[in-house]
Order: structure tokens, then C-alpha cells, then sequence
């Protein structure tokens, strides 16, 4: 069985994943306090919006230059198509 990954899927979980990474250092906290602290925060926004734009504002908070992942994370927001 075989399969091609979609680019954009990769594009996504690299951005989430960097995002996770950059509020890591920033915070000196472990990749997983972080994916959890990002969840927590998504739950309490009754999971309206996607992990990505919430780990934007989590970058936000911190300090973080979010410069570079705004664009990426609205392009893949804007541009999925309904399957």
C-alpha cells in the first residue's frame, strides 16, 4: 500500500511544529509542556480556531516575532478547499 503525502499537511506540521519549538526556547520548557499548554489554550476557546493560529497567539504572548509563521499559517487557512 502506498501513499503520497500532501505537501500542504507537511507545510502545516512543520509551521505547528516550529511554533511549538520557537515558545519551547523562549519559555525553557519541553516540546510536550508546550503542545500542551497550546491545546489547553484551544480547548478553552472552544476549539474554534485551528492548533496553529492558536500556537501563533501563544508565540505572541511570549515574545515571539511571529512575522514569518502569519503568512504560512493563513495561507493554509485561506486555501484548503472542502473535501
Amino acid at each position: 500500500m502506498s501513499f503520497e503525502l500532501d505537501e500542504a499537511l507537511l507545510e502545516e506540521e512543520n509551521i505547528g511544529e516550529k511554533l511549538v519549538e520557537e515558545i519551547a526556547k523562549r519559555l525553557g520548557r519541553n516540546i510536550q509542556d508546550v503542545f500542551s499548554m497550546i491545546s489547553e489554550k484551544q480547548e478553552r476557546m472552544g476549539n474554534l480556531l485551528s492548533f496553529e493560529v492558536v500556537a501563533l497567539i501563544v508565540a505572541k504572548e511570549v515574545g515571539i516575532n511571529i512575522s514569518e509563521f502569519v503568512s504560512a499559517v493563513e495561507k493554509r487557512i485561506f486555501d484548503e478547499t472542502p473535501k
